[in-house]
């Protein structure tokens, strides 16, 4: 399966050919019978004087099936991911001179443990640009007399494209949650953010909080002012240094915005926080000319801004997990439960309304909530405020009576108390999303804060690592994570077991019988039966 194809007139190999037509089974399988070493060649660049490589690792990642328009190549990207891991098996007993039979041979290799006791994780792939090229690499700064290099020194590479989009962005906008929490990705994802990530996010989120407070003292304190265009006094002259910050603070995050949507194109209006970006700095922006023009409905504008903008601390969650994962649980609530609650109860509370107002009609007292608006507004403070549409009963008739306590019974009664067991059903759910949706915010974050156009800021190729040697308690430290399933007193020891145990099939998927294999034991296996059977 690794020499070249027969006739092929580009004499590729069969794992290229799997590749290039996008046959993910084939590939996969494949590419977990090689070693990394033929890995590397796939997907990375010699030197920098070689045109092209063979495949970028990012195509895999991002190809769509062009009839389901579906993530096509999965298979081959947790292949990819698992070659990534090296482990390091205890050491092999000693065989002494005398034990020749194949009996002592077997019994001594079946003494190993079958758990690795560290592994050595390669992040050249998901580290290279479309190019195959490494951010840094190694020259010799010294020689023998022979000419033969000594010492070497890395360096940035010069080669290097630190524009492009990262193999873990892809990942992160990809929808295979496994290749999410790969323990190779997580790791990666985990150095960056420990190394330089988490600190510049507690920066940028301080320095919004800061956004936040300026803001609320020049929106808050100039709506007491009759002409907000006058500063006039001590208080005034303090307004207007507030809303000089925030306009700096606004252009600043403009700008970043800018330069986020020109990296991401399409794909940067599919994320929600950047849809709330761009509505809370533009309303935020629009409440400058209103003002000037004496509208007032530059309060109106402000308003919503001033809110959005606060919505927008929410992106700023992920400082700790524990915050990360509340506010992703609750939004995930949000999105399922809630979303699905107003559908239903938008239609029964228009039907209702409709025909109590009609009803009304019948007493004469359709003047008692001025128009159908005000009606609506009690019919929906109902279910907000639990609270009856009107104290007197008296001036109504039967029908009118008969319709407000069914709505009220339905509204209070059943469709609260099932909305409050469904939240509490889903939660438990919500939760699991909640952690890969972690993953995934952070990958994001991370690739976002590495990407600079100013090299002395690109931390993608000042923190680049080739590779790192991870031992059981750093993998049992940074992929496991507390569930109810956990216990709460879990000892050192268990987490090891679990982290091992999870270690253990993504070594075994690396490694996969070839299936021929197990079609010819099967027969042997049949044939011994067929042999043994009387005729």
């Amino acid at each position: 399966m690794y020499k070249h194809t027969r006739g092929d007139k580009d004499n590729a190999l069969p794992v290229e050919l799997a590749l290039r037509k996008h046959k993910d089974d084939t590939a996969a399988y494949l590419i977990s019978q090689m070693k990394y070493g033929w890995i590397q060649d796939l997907f990375l660049c010699d030197n920098n004087e070689q045109p092209s490589i063979k495949f970028y690792f990012g195509d895999i990642i991002s190809y769509r099936n062009a009839r389901t328009n579906e993530y096509g190549m999965k298979k081959t990207v947790l292949a990819v991911l698992n070659k990534l891991i090296n482990p390091r098996w205890p050491y092999l007993p000693d065989r002494r001179d005398e034990d020749e039979s194949n009996d002592d041979i077997q019994r001594a290799l079946e003494s190993v443990p079958d758990d690795p006791m560290s592994y050595d994780f390669n992040y050249q792939i998901l580290e290279a640009d479309e190019n195959g090229r490494q951010p840094k690499i190694e020259v010799a700064t010294e020689f023998d007399k022979n000419d033969e290099p000594t010492n070497f020194e890395e360096i940035a590479n010069p080669y290097f494209n630190p524009k492009s989009v990262s193999c873990l962005r892809r990942i992160a906008d990809s929808d295979n949650k496994e290749a999410i929490q790969h323990p190779v990705v997580r790791m990666l994802v985990a150095m960056k953010w420990n190394n330089f990530a988490h600190k510049w996010f507690c920066v940028k989120a301080a320095l919004y909080v800061m956004f936040l407070a300026v803001l609320s003292f020049a929106l808050i304190y100039g709506s007491t002012r009759e002409d907000p265009t006058q500063y006039n006094g001590s208080a005034d002259k303090l307004r207007a240094f507030c809303e000089i910050c925030s306009i700096a603070f606004l252009m600043v995050q403009l700008f970043d915005e800018i330069g986020e949507l020109a990296r991401e194109g399409g794909i940067y209006f599919k994320v929600g926080y950047n849809r709330l970006d761009v509505l809370g700095i533009t309303l935020t922006f629009l409440v400058l000319p209103l003002r000037f023009a004496e509208v007032k409905a530059q309060w109106s504008v402000a308003a919503i801004g001033y809110i959005l903008n606060f919505l927008r601390l929410f992106k700023y969650s992920n400082v700790s997990r524990t915050t990360c994962l509340y506010t992703t649980t609750l939004v995930n609530i949000i999105k399922r439960d809630i979303t699905r609650f107003m559908v239903f109860f938008s239609v029964i509370f228009i039907g209702f309304c409709g025909a109590l107002f009609m009803a009304l009609k019948v007493d004469d007292m359709q003047d008692s909530f001025s128009n159908f608006a005000w009606l609506m507004l009690a019919g929906f403070r109902a279910l907000v405020e639990q609270q009856p549409l009107e104290d007197d009963y008296q001036k109504f008739g039967w029908l009118t009576i008969l319709i407000i306590l069914s709505y009220m019974g339905i509204v209070i009664v059943v469709l609260l108390n099932i909305l409050i067991a469904q939240l509490s059903y889903t939660y438990s759910e919500a939760k699991k999303i909640a952690k890969v949706q972690y993953t995934v915010d952070t990958m994001r974050i991370v690739t976002r804060l590495e990407y600079s156009r100013f090299a002395l800021w690109n931390f993608r190729v000042k923190n680049y690592v080739e590779g790192d040697w991870i031992s059981d308690e750093d993998l049992a430290t940074e992929i496991l994570e507390y569930t109810e399933e956990r216990h709460p007193w879990e000892t050192a020891e268990d987490r090891i077991t679990g982290v091992r145990e999870i270690m253990r099939k993504v070594v075994r998927k690396g490694k996969e019988m070839d299936p021929l294999e197990s079609i010819d034991e099967k027969l042997t296996k049949l044939t011994a039966i067929m042999e043994k059977s009387p005729e």
